[in-house]
């Protein structure tokens, strides 16, 4: 699949509009900022004792533009990725720009704890900084510390002051992966002429036509937005068999993986699992998507669950198998790539909550096929492509969703096909990756040496 151009955004001409659009952008802004430092007044004690706690105090100080390291060549390009599934996604973009533009010095900045931790892990030897706080004066200091060349954004994580600033620094900022819902859209549509400046941003890679239409609909030239397809079926890890101490564990026993869930997701789809006799053989593997939940969230299992099996991943010995019907709860960080492969099928959690959903993309390439809830609204583009080969079943209800799993489990053969029908689908979509590099390259963002 070829770069492809679409729909021209109009640019307004009139003198009297321009003067009226320079006036609006400064109201709105000084409006915007007012806002923020009132925020700031009322936040930032609570986001430093909430950094004390977590050990991160530097990182409060990095987020207004303080303590960043030294060292730090001149001229970097700074990638962005707001917490973990964006950190994921740029790393087959990282690694591509790594291999043919050496003399390229890297960040990579993450909102999150989280992604900034995924980040480390995933990119040592990579400098990993916190993303500034929008106010005027943190991006501005941010930018003049760093002083990076150029910023790649992951998806579309636009925030006004820091654009405006790349932009008076002649820092030139492109859209990775660039996705944007219709909802996020309409509220884009409410506010384009003044805030954030998408004519600002000088390259858009997006994931398919629908979001290139999107961007296009809040005027960005025709020539800025090209369809590249999504990193994510790049960033997927490549098959592999299950391991140990996961295949130790759970043997040939068919496991659902409840993956990245949000309460109450856990206590109510476990409430309609132990009232049903055909799933008590059903092993069972929970990952909230934040593990410091894990201790009160065991106690409320233990409650549900009475003479079933629970156990703590931290608090399990290696070579023992489980015994049926066992629930394991992860507490630990970074196991959920390393779980799919021994799994049956799996359940992407946020989407019986209306949070949006979780990635489905990396349970799919393990060969699983998908369970979901009605919010997806996050994932519509990765659950259409897999719902349509059948690979991925939603259900609104934790009722609805059982029925979708005791279809797929009633027969060995039929879980196992469904996955492998959407892995052979994701395998097929992968290439973005370097469609994505040419054109930043194309765009100057990149150094032209490989």
């Amino acid at each position: 699949m070829r770069p492809v151009l679409v729909g021209l955004g109009k640019s307004t001409n009139n003198a009297a509009d321009v003067t009226l659009d320079m006036f609006g952008r400064r109201l709105v802004y000084f409006i915007y900022d007012t806002i923020l430092h009132f925020l700031a007044i009322l936040v930032l004690p609570l986001s430093f004792f909430r950094a004390l706690r977590d050990g991160e105090p530097k990182v409060f100080f990095q987020r207004l533009g303080f303590l960043l390291p030294q060292g730090i060549p001149e001229g970097s390009l700074l990638l962005h990725g707001v917490s973990v599934g964006e950190i994921v996604a740029l790393r087959p973009l990282l690694k591509a720009i790594q291999e043919k533009h050496p003399s390229t010095s890297l960040i990579v900045s993450s909102t999150t704890r989280s992604g900034r931790k995924t980040a480390k892990r995933l990119f040592p030897g990579t400098t990993v900084l916190p993303f500034p706080m929008d106010l005027p004066w943190t991006t501005w200091l941010y930018l003049k510390k760093m002083k990076p060349s150029a910023v790649v954004l992951l998806e579309l994580e636009i925030w006004p002051n820091f654009l405006r600033n790349c932009d008076q620094n002649s820092i030139p900022v492109a859209i990775a992966n660039g996705r944007i819902t219709e909802k996020s859209l309409d509220g884009y549509r409410r506010v384009q002429r003044f805030l954030p400046q998408f004519d600002k941003i000088a390259l858009y890679c997006v994931q398919n036509e629908a979001y290139a239409e999107r961007f296009c609909a809040l005027s960005v030239p025709e020539d800025r937005v090209h369809i590249t397809g999504n990193l994510k079926f790049d960033s997927l890890p490549p098959t592999i068999e299950a391991q140990s101490p996961w295949k130790d564990w759970f043997l040939d026993a068919s496991l659902f993986v409840m993956a990245s869930t949000h309460s109450p997701e856990e206590v109510d789809i476990l409430s309609e699992i132990i009232q049903d006799p055909d799933m008590k053989s059903l092993c069972i593997a929970i990952v909230p998507r934040h593990p410091d939940r894990a201790a009160s969230l065991f106690s409320k299992l233990k409650s549900l669950l009475g003479a079933r099996p629970l156990f703590l991943r931290s608090e399990m010995k290696e070579g023992e198998p489980l015994p049926e019907g066992s629930v394991m709860l992860v507490d630990t960080f970074g196991e959920l790539e390393a779980i799919y492969p021994s799994g049956t099928v799996a359940f992407l959690g946020g989407s019986l909550i209306p949070h949006g959903g979780q990635n489905v993309l990396e349970a799919a390439a393990a060969g699983l096929p998908v369970l979901v809830g009605p919010h997806m609204g996050n994932f519509e583009e990765e659950m259409r492509l897999l719902r349509g080969i059948g690979a991925l079943q939603s259900g609104a209800t934790p009722t609805a969703l059982l029925r979708c799993l005791k279809e797929w489990l009633k027969q060995d053969s039929l879980a196992e096909e469904a996955g492998r029908t959407g892995q052979c689908a994701l395998e097929s979509g992968r290439g973005a990756t370097e469609r994505t590099r040419v054109l930043l390259q194309e765009a100057g963002l990149l150094s032209p040496d490989s």
